[in-house]
């Protein structure tokens, strides 16, 4: 009878434990999508509305809108879908982004740069302005130093300086929001196990 007791209780820490774990990955998603998106360019805001952080092996919800750059709370990452996956044994999640040109605003791809006729100019706040950008395909942050020609028009800004993606990630700002969704979990509530 004792045995069978212990393994109710074992089976209920378990579930506390990934419940706990589970909302620390939500606390930790909120935070660390936040941080790119502001970290991020910003011309429309579909690309700050299109992060997600699923289960491995899961794909990603699609944009959420446009017009502004976007702020992400609890609800974007139900806690259930960590806690599902968690207890299914996956504890590994992947931070995606589902925007159509995630690869160029990532700047892995190049493409031809013109603002959209319905957004002429940008969301986010202009890091660079610069009086024009090379012909053909280039990369996102590729564009002429105003300082270089100071006589000429400005025609072309940009939203997010180069490497601003490895900046986020290995220059310590991924590592500090994960710190502080994981810190805002155990605190919520009374901290510690339910």
């Amino acid at each position: 009878m004792a045995r069978r007791s212990n393994l109710g209780i074992a089976k209920q820490i378990g579930r506390d434990i990934n419940k706990k774990l589970a909302q620390a990955v939500q606390e930790s998603a909120v935070e660390i999508a936040n941080g790119l998106a502001e970290a991020g360019p910003a011309w429309t805001g579909t690309f700050s509305s299109a992060w997600d952080v699923v289960p491995a092996g899961e794909q990603g919800k699609p944009p959420r809108g446009r017009g502004r750059v976007y702020r992400y709370d609890r609800r974007n990452f139900p806690v259930s879908r960590f806690q599902r996956s968690l207890e299914r044994g996956n504890n590994r999640f992947e931070i995606v982004n589902t925007a159509p040109h995630a690869a160029i605003a990532l700047d892995q791809e190049e493409d031809i740069f013109a603002p959209p006729a319905d957004q002429p100019y940008p969301v986010g706040d202009v890091v660079k302005f610069g009086t024009g950008r090379p012909r053909g395909e280039h990369l996102r942050y590729e564009i002429s130093d105003v300082a270089d020609n100071p006589d000429e028009e400005v025609t072309s800004q940009i939203t997010a300086e180069k490497d601003w993606f490895p900046n986020y990630s290995k220059g310590g700002a991924l590592n500090r929001d994960l710190k502080k969704g994981v810190d805002r979990a155990f605190v919520r509530k009374g901290g510690g196990l339910p």
